[in-house]
């Protein structure tokens, strides 16, 4: 009987693409870049609480007498160039990535994105993840820190439904915390108890960029995360 060999396809792409991530790591901090991948669902506010936090970052190094941190952002896409654009209107740099369809970010792409900055060297460099909830958590973007945002108007269930997410996530963010009024079955508490089910020691931040609720908190804990590698 002949041989019959089964050649795990998906395995071979994330091992390869995860080593390739563990390298950018590295070179990032070597230069003294902390590279942050922000997830979420689309409409989740991924450009409002990077462009809040960014203000808030360059407050507070104004009010600590620092130089103005110097930041960064990957605005991934599957078309168009709407957020890319709203964060150089805030005199940040950025770079739009199209993926054209495809529902993930991979290190081939960060690369190329990278490359398009000219080699400037950043403090921060934020990468934008395509608006998913299922994709992204499987792929290695060679970040030092990856967040997830849930806004108040999904709903607190998402963390049931996509619990790969919040497994892999350093971080959650809840965004848009000045709907709680206006959505009186958001449990917070669900959230958060069920949230380090998958991730114990999972910090979670409960902001809103319309009010600035959580914006200091959340800009000091990515300064002394930073802090810990760079």
């Amino acid at each position: 009987m002949k041989e019959t060999r089964v050649i795990e396809i998906k395995q071979s792409i994330l091992a390869e693409n995860t080593s390739q991530a563990d390298d950018f790591r590295a070179e990032r901090i070597a230069e003294g870049t902390y590279f942050v991948d922000v997830m979420a669902s689309p409409g989740a506010g991924k450009t409002t609480i990077l462009l809040a936090l960014i203000k808030q970052l360059r407050e507070d190094a104004a009010a600590a007498g620092e130089p103005e941190p110097k930041l960064a952002v990957i605005e991934a896409d599957l078309e168009s160039d709407v957020d890319a654009l709203k964060i150089k209107e805030a005199g940040v740099q950025s770079v739009e990535l199209n993926t054209k369809g495809v529902c993930h970010v991979e290190m081939n792409m960060v690369r190329k994105a990278y490359a398009a900055f000219g080699g400037e060297h950043y403090d921060y460099m934020f990468l934008e993840n395509i608006g998913n909830l299922v994709c992204p958590a499987e792929f290695d973007t060679g970040a030092h820190l990856r967040v997830m945002l849930l806004s108040v108007p999904e709903g607190w269930d998402k963390v049931m439904k996509y619990p790969p997410m919040f497994a892999v996530a350093d971080a959650l963010i809840v965004t848009k915390c000045d709907y709680l009024p206006l959505n009186p079955d958001f449990d917070m508490e669900a959230l958060k108890t069920q949230a380090r089910v998958l991730h114990p020691d999972m910090p979670i931040f409960v902001t809103s960029a319309r009010t600035g609720e959580g914006m200091p908190e959340l800009a000091a804990w990515f300064r002394e995360k930073r802090a810990e590698v760079i």
